[in-house]
């Protein structure tokens, strides 16, 4: 039997790459504020992940939460914020712990650790250090993960992803300044599948997400050990090829 997974943001470009490549992998259950453009024959909720209610049913009888779901611009109001990343995440914890998951993946970002220098290279041991409102809730997410984890038992998995991009993205480009944080859709995809897969016995972890570029703002190496992650695109080298 398949795993069963709620994805939350199933409507979202992650969300939806990600259905794409597992589709066949996993018995997907979609929620979304808005209609995805292709459900792959799995049931779809349209939901306000806001609404506990709503969170707690839709968790039942899962075995891992994937949580996309969120406001993602770093421009983002406290009034979007607070429903969108800050209730909709504690909602997503406290239904999942209430159903019995396995698991809580949460999708932060790179904006929990936006704040150090450019030349530096962020460990997951490092303070957090959030520069925007959006950052600070991604922080929230990571220590609601730590508490889920420490107290109910409940398998929490933090991915920074740093900057989604597909392949034939304009930021894929050696003057781009956010060249080294870039996280191709293919490779976010196998970080997000890595923490799913990853084993029982993991607890809890904050792990970060960037393709194999030759300079990465964020060290990987914890994603490599403990989960497994193996990214496969090299943004700097993809530039280097288009300007050939």
């Amino acid at each position: 039997m398949k795993p069963k997974i709620l994805l939350t943001g199933a409507a979202g470009r992650i969300g939806s790459f990600f259905l794409n490549v597992y589709k066949d992998d996993y018995d997907f259950v979609l929620t979304d504020k808005r209609d995805p453009k292709e459900t792959h024959g799995f049931p779809f909720t349209q939901a306000d992940l806001s609404d506990f209610d709503t969170v707690r049913s839709l968790c039942q009888g899962m075995d891992t939460v994937v949580h996309l779901g969120a406001d993602p611009s770093m421009e983002a109001t406290w009034e979007s914020l607070l429903p969108n990343n800050v209730i909709a995440t504690y909602n997503v914890f406290e239904a999942a712990r209430l159903a019995g998951c396995r698991r809580v993946i949460f999708a932060s970002s790179i904006n929990a650790v936006w704040g150090y220098p450019e030349d530096v290279q962020v460990h997951t041991d490092m303070p957090i250090f959030p520069m925007n409102l959006y950052g600070a809730t991604k922080c929230w997410g990571e220590a609601l993960g730590r508490y889920y984890s420490a107290t109910h038992k409940l398998s929490s998995i933090c991915l920074r992803f740093g900057a989604v991009q597909p392949r034939d993205s304009a930021m894929i480009s050696e003057e781009h300044p956010y060249i080294d944080i870039i996280l191709t859709w293919d490779d976010c995809a196998r970080l997000i599948n890595s923490a799913v897969t990853a084993p029982d016995s993991l607890d809890f972890g904050i792990y970060h997400g960037v393709s194999e570029n030759r300079f990465k703002r964020l060290d990987i190496s914890t994603s490599r050990r403990d989960l497994g992650y193996a990214p496969q695109d090299d943004a700097f080298a993809m530039a280097k090829a288009r300007q050939a």
